[in-house]
C-alpha cells in the first residue's frame, strides 16, 4: 500500500511492509526507477520480521519535486525522510545510482546507520542523465 508525506512542500511517496517496532531498512532505488524496483525482496524481508521502507526519490515514481542532480542532495533527503518516518537509526539498502546515495547518507550520519547494503555499485558511476 502507498502512503505519502510532506517532505520540504511535496508529496513524498513510499511503501513501509513489516511490523512498526521492528528493525527498519530503507531501499533505495537508482536514477530512472522508483520503489517498484524492489518488490520482489520486501515481502521476504518483512516476513523475517523486518519493517522494510521504501521511497520513491524526488522526481522519481509518485514523489513529487525535480530529482536532485547531486548525489549528497539525494542523501539529505533520505536522511530527512527518515528523520520523518521517526527513524533514529536504520539500515540503508541501495540499488546502482541509490547505493551512491545510501553511501553519502552514511558518510554524513554514520551513528544513524547500523548496516549498509551496496547492490550494483561501481565508482566512479555513470549514471543515466534521467
Amino acid at each position: 500500500m502507498t502512503h505519502t508525506l510532506q517532505l520540504d512542500g511535496r508529496r513524498a511517496a513510499f511503501d513501509d511492509f513489516g511490523p512498526a517496532t521492528a528493525p527498519a531498512i530503507l531501499l533505495i532505488h537508482g536514477a530512472g526507477h522508483d520503489r517498484g524496483v524492489w518488490q520482489a525482496v520486501t515481502a521476504g524481508l518483512a516476513a523475517a520480521g523486518r519493517r522494510v521502507i521504501v521511497p520513491d526519490l524526488p522526481g522519481h515514481g509518485d514523489s513529487e519535486g525535480e530529482a536532485p542532480g547531486a548525489v549528497d542532495a539525494m542523501a539529505t533527503w533520505v536522511l530527512a525522510f527518515a528523520d520523518a518516518r521517526g527513524l533514529d537509526r536504520f539500515e540503508l539498502a541501495g540499488h546502482s545510482m541509490g547505493s551512491l546515495v545510501a553511501l553519502a547518507a552514511a558518510a554524513a550520519a554514520p551513528t544513524r546507520i547500523g548496516r549498509l547494503h551496496l547492490l550494483g555499485s561501481l565508482a566512479p558511476m555513470p549514471v543515466a542523465p534521467l
